[in-house]
């Protein structure tokens, strides 16, 4: 993790204008808006994979039981984190309540 900050500072620190990231791990929010990074597009939690009404998402990977980023949009903050569900699977072999998801974003100026 700490060879992963390291060279994200590097490759932030000549940042000019508006950031986009595309990262695996939503976890890290903090780390990327530490970082100034505008958006952030995310996936690796699968939805929460199994997901309950009310609760969520159950398990994702590199999370664990109860994760906080499983989908949809999250602030921290200047950043935004765009977390999709995806259309895979991982620890688990199946989805429940978690249908298959692909993000479709336009990105526009402010005028």
């Amino acid at each position: 993790m700490d060879e992963f900050r390291t060279l994200l500072a590097d490759v932030c620190r000549e940042k000019t204008g508006f950031s986009i990231l595309l990262a695996h791990r939503p976890e890290y929010l903090e780390l990327y808006a530490a970082q100034n990074i505008d958006i952030v597009f995310s996936g690796h939690a699968h939805g929460g994979q199994i997901r309950l009404p009310v609760i969520g998402g159950l398990f994702a990977p590199g999370q664990g039981w109860n994760p906080k980023y499983t989908c949809g949009f999250y602030r921290q903050k200047e950043t935004t984190l765009v977390v999709s569900r995806g259309l895979g699977n991982s620890e688990f072999p199946f989805r429940v309540f978690n249908r298959p998801e692909i993000v479709i974003l336009t990105l526009k100026t402010k005028q």
